[in-house]
């Protein structure tokens, strides 16, 4: 076990859980354009940071659209399929046992900060946290500046925080950073992508009890 002063936790797919809404949200997006739908095994290796880059990867004709639309099109798939309260299995045992432990737990996210804190607060989460950081579009844009600032403004170095995830955009934000990571398989990226990063993998957020001090 290892002893951390911060975690920072990623949201979608690690705190909720929400890839059979985002992967239903792509499939109608292709549905609708008479493409193929794709598998959750094609979509986990198409995940990327910046998110257009995603949609390469199903859209041939990509630099010919309105990418604001295509967002905001994903968004609105995302909204109806997302269950009503969709938190990752044992999100909230992990995130009071961390409280009880007196641990600074942030939630630093590629998605819309408003729909961010909106989400936390809907599903009773939103007190855990000393910090909600994220973007203020849609268009899901890299995250590492955003803890850079954190950092800077806690005082804290990046050797006393560990990233939990669960994509090698995660992973990356880590080692840029200089934290270390731990990347869930319950989210948007599978144990396979994972093979190309060192960080510590779990199948369940009840085994970071047994690895984080």
């Amino acid at each position: 076990m290892k002893e951390y002063k911060v975690i920072i936790w990623d949201f979608n797919g690690t705190l909720i859980d929400d890839i059979n809404a985002a992967l239903a949200s792509v499939n109608d997006m292709l549905t609708r354009r008479e493409l193929p739908i794709i598998s959750f095994e094609q979509y986990a290796s198409y995940v990327d940071t910046p998110i257009i880059k995603f949609y390469e990867h199903i859209f041939d004709d990509l630099y010919s659209m309105d990418f604001g639309e295509i967002a905001v099109e994903f968004n609105e798939g995302y909204e109806k399929h997302l269950p009503d309260r969709a938190v990752m299995a044992n999100a909230e045992e992990v995130l009071e046992y961390f409280n009880s432990k007196g641990k600074l737990q942030t939630v630093i996210s590629a998605t819309h900060i408003d729909k961010v804190n909106n989400r936390l607060t809907e599903f009773g989460l939103s007190g855990y946290f000393d910090k909600i950081l994220a973007h203020n579009n849609l268009i899901a844009e890299d995250k590492t500046h955003l803890a850079v600032g954190y950092f800077e403004e806690k005082g804290i170095s990046p050797s006393e925080a560990v990233v939990i995830g669960d994509c090698v955009a995660d992973f990356k934000m880590a080692q840029t950073l200089g934290c270390d990571c731990i990347l869930t398989t319950q989210g948007h990226q599978s144990r396979k992508e994972f093979a190309e990063t060192n960080a510590v993998v779990i199948d369940s957020l009840a085994e970071l009890k047994n690895i984080i001090a």
